[in-house]
């Protein structure tokens, strides 16, 4: 399907111009019109037709591509993956089984302990200051969105990054796969939070120091810090337990 010129949306109040953008190319992308494995036009063409400058249409597609969404190519421009359950499935993804049950959740749950556990590990070991200004950013763009769409996607881009930070490509086109089952999940989760006004406090908490472990290259505070936040998730996703409301320590400065 071609990738057509758009009439602009309307401003919701206290969006900014990017996330107007960015919200653009989400629908362009959920209804098909930006499909997967098109490519995208450029920078100059996406601002001429949205009527926007360029460096707000790179903040857009930067979160685009922080959510596993886009992948820029070297001197081939930017391509549409789409979401993991899209018609056209991308094949750099593989299938996961859907999620039905609350037994469903507790495997879920236990499966990202482990596998995000490990990448938390390995970014500590590999990441480079450009892995880290990456994880940085999407920490410095979560807790600016109110509406649980956003901050869903905020928390997806974070566990992203992580994963872009081994350098292994096997666990990114892992993450990028499970998009639809850890956005049920953290939709889930800021759900039933939504009333609880340290929830988000917590949850940045929880994932600055797992980006302080990555950053001191503590690869087992790393994997502690992460397994912890899951399971921290996952308590209060399933039973809606409060009794972990602490942030796990930080790593020992050395």
């Amino acid at each position: 399907m071609a990738i057509e010129e758009r009439p602009p949306y309307a401003y919701e109040q206290g969006q900014s111009l990017a996330e107007v953008a960015h919200s653009q190319m989400l629908a362009l992308i959920d209804d098909g019109s930006w499909s997967p494995r098109s490519r995208l036009p450029s920078e100059t063409e996406l601002a001429r037709r949205f009527g926007m400058s360029r460096p707000v249409i790179r903040q857009a597609l930067a979160k685009l591509r922080d959510a596993g969404l886009i992948q820029s190519r070297q001197g081939s421009g930017s391509f549409v993956i789409g979401y993991p359950d899209a018609p056209e499935r991308a094949p750099e993804t593989v299938s996961f089984p859907a999620i039905g049950s609350i037994v469903d959740i507790t495997s879920f749950v236990a499966f990202r302990e482990g596998m995000e556990g490990e990448i938390a590990a390995t970014a500590a070991l590999n990441r480079t200051p450009d892995d880290l200004a990456a994880i940085e950013a999407t920490l410095e763009r979560a807790g600016h969105h109110r509406s649980i769409a956003e901050r869903s996607q905020d928390d997806f881009a974070f566990h992203l990054s992580v994963a872009k930070a081994t350098g292994n490509p096997f666990y990114v086109n892992s993450l990028t796969s499970l998009r639809e089952q850890m956005m049920m999940g953290m939709n889930l989760s800021w759900n039933l939070s939504a009333g609880s006004a340290d929830y988000l406090s917590v949850a940045l908490a929880h994932h600055r120091t797992i980006l302080g472990a990555i950053r001191h290259q503590d690869a087992d505070a790393a994997r502690e810090a992460m397994r912890e936040h899951l399971r921290w998730a996952g308590a209060r996703m399933l039973r809606g337990d409060k009794n972990s409301e602490a942030a796990p320590r930080p790593p020992e400065q050395g």
